[in-house]
C-alpha cells in the first residue's frame, strides 16, 4: 500500500532489543510548508490513514502497519499544529516484534 505523506519511515532491525525501531523523518516539502499548512497536511495524512485502515480487513498486515503509523501520528498532531516538533530531527520509536512484521509489510507495500 503506497500512501504519500509528510513522513519518511524506515525500519531497522535492532539485535539488542526484542523488537524493531522506526526511524521517522519529515519530507522536505512538509518542512518548507507554513505552520498552518503543516497542520492541514498532517491532518489530511491522518485522515488518509484512517480511510485506508477502514477499507482493509482485520488482520491484514498493511492495515496493522497503518494502524501503528496512525497511532504515532495522532499523538503528534497537536504538537505539529503548535510548531513544537523539531522537523529536522529524526525520531526513533521502538516497536515490538509482532508489530514489526506489520509495519515492514506496510512500508514495503
Amino acid at each position: 500500500m503506497d500512501i504519500n505523506g509528510p513522513l519518511k519511515i524506515g525500519v531497522i532491525d535492532s539485535p539488542d532489543t526484542p523488537g524493531w525501531e522506526l526511524q521517522i523523518k519529515f519530507t522536505d516539502d512538509f518542512k518548507s510548508a507554513s505552520l498552518e499548512n503543516q497542520g492541514k497536511i498532517f491532518q489530511a495524512y491522518i485522515q488518509e490513514l484512517v480511510d485506508n485502515i477502514n477499507n482493509l480487513p482485520e488482520g491484514d498486515r498493511n492495515r496493522d502497519g497503518m494502524a501503528i503509523v496512525y497511532q504515532f501520528c495522532s499523538q503528534m498532531l497537536p504538537y505539529i499544529k503548535d510548531g513544537q516538533i523539531a522537523l529536522e530531527e529524526t525520531m526513533t520509536v521502538e516497536i515490538g516484534q509482532s508489530q514489526a512484521i506489520s509495519i515492514t509489510d506496510f512500508l514495503n507495500g
